[in-house]
């Protein structure tokens, strides 16, 4: 048989706590007071990064509808509006862009036309989009809607209906 050993021991044996070293003294009260005021900063600092990045930003969507010979007709002071199944694309006809689920984000007019060879082409711009859609519809009167993105509408979108 072997003898019992006996088990190692990883503490020390009771005493008095040992005096704290003339520096710790020193600069207990600065560290404490100095971490306190680089928590407060930080927490200033990580309110703040979270308040600007949960900010929507907006975009202006910009666009026209192109109408092109037949589709539209000239009045009597050289402005174009359409003709037929397209009368409803005229000066002032309501544009909205939407979300996919059909809610209304934004809304605007057709602007006055520009007349060119064979086309009329009936601009619109749309400020205040949120960004955060994957794609949007523009309805151009009650008639009319086309799928986009945000990227298209950013940079302007020719509509011909």
């Amino acid at each position: 048989m072997q003898p019992l050993q006996s088990t190692p021991q990883y503490w020390l044996t009771p005493g008095h706590d040992l005096e704290p070293r003339s520096w710790q003294r020193r600069t207990r009260r600065p560290v404490i007071g100095i971490s306190a005021i680089a928590g407060v900063i930080f927490a200033i600092l990580g309110i703040g990064a979270i308040a600007i990045g949960s900010q929507t930003r907006d975009f202006t969507a910009e666009g026209a509808v192109v109408l092109t010979a037949g589709q539209y007709e000239v009045s009597a002071n050289d402005i174009c509006g359409g003709t037929g199944e397209f009368e409803e694309i005229r000066v002032g006809t309501r544009v909205r862009i939407l979300d996919v689920d059909l809610t209304v984000l934004e809304q605007s007019t057709l602007a006055t036309p520009r007349l060119s060879a064979d086309e009329c082409r009936l601009e619109f711009s749309v400020p205040g989009i949120p960004e955060d859609r994957d794609r949007y519809v523009v309805e151009i009167g009650s008639m009319f809607r086309y799928e986009t993105t945000q990227s298209v509408l950013e940079h302007g979108i020719d509509i011909a209906p």
